[in-house]
């Protein structure tokens, strides 16, 4: 009886190649790379270069609250939006970049450095300045809001000399962040909206050298 129960378990094991990597915070699993496929798709427009941003349609699970009142909520991955992704080193920091918007857009923002992953919520705007961290900062064009009960899985590191595509699943709970509301005046402090973000997104990433 127990070589049965050992058998099974190795058979579960062995089906899985997750695996968490020496970087806290990251896992490594060269299998994400079947389940982004499913999610994503290429459009004749698509720009997809070994060595360069991919873009593709991709979809995503999001709860969003304003104000904290809940005030949107997908879950169907069949519904897809123009989607980029890209990621850079700045000297010994790994970045990798993904958000739906061809200019300007909302994702997310993965920092990796001294054996730490971290991710952040990034949105960012295109013709004037929309996000605040903070309830009376001024507008600024980016953000990138700290978030909790995080999950990072890419099927394998980048690589400095291969720079390869590389494929990954993100999940996250953003904090507060503002900005302005349907009422205010491009760039006034007053009448703005708090807001915060829950999503899940599947991707598909290349290199771009931005030095």
């Amino acid at each position: 009886m127990k070589y049965g129960i050992l058998l099974v378990a190795f058979l579960l094991l062995s089906c899985s190649n997750e695996q968490k990597s020496d970087i806290e915070g990251l896992i490594i699993d060269p299998n994400i790379k079947n389940e982004v496929e499913k999610y994503i798709e290429d459009t004749p427009n698509s720009k997809r270069f070994n060595n360069d941003m991919q873009i593709y349609k991709n979809s995503f699970h999001l709860t969003s609250y304003t104000n904290d009142e809940l005030t949107a909520s997908t879950t169907d991955f069949s519904k897809k939006s123009p989607f980029k992704s890209f990621y850079f080193w700045h000297d010994d920091l790994l970045r990798i970049d993904g958000a739906f918007g061809i200019f300007g857009g909302f994702g997310f923002d993965i920092q990796i450095n001294d054996e730490k992953a971290t991710l952040y919520h990034m949105l960012s705007s295109d013709d004037f300045p929309t996000y605040a961290y903070n309830e009376t900062d001024d507008f600024i064009f980016r953000l990138e809001v700290p978030c909790t009960e995080t999950k990072i899985v890419l099927s394998e590191m980048p690589d400095r000399e291969k720079q390869q595509v590389i494929y990954g699943y993100v999940e996250f709970k953003s904090g507060d962040f503002y900005t302005m509301s349907n009422s205010a005046v491009a760039g006034e402090k007053s009448e703005r909206d708090k807001l915060r973000n829950n999503m899940k997104i599947y991707f598909r990433s290349g290199f771009v050298n931005l030095n």
